[in-house]
């Protein structure tokens, strides 16, 4: 993005059962899981972190 600085990203998979995928039971089945939601607890306080460095 023009004039701004990225100091972190986030992503987490989810159950995909679009198109095809749904005729196989989709695609990353069970997330988001426990793991997961854990991460994006964190994410917030490693963003705050950074932006103090």
């Amino acid at each position: 993005m023009k004039g701004y600085t990225v100091i972190g990203e986030f992503g987490c998979a989810g159950w995909n059962t679009n198109s095809f995928l749904k005729y196989f039971g989709g695609l990353n089945k069970g997330k988001p899981d426990a793991e997961d939601l854990r991460n994006v607890e964190a994410f917030p306080r490693d963003l705050l972190e950074k932006a103090r460095e």
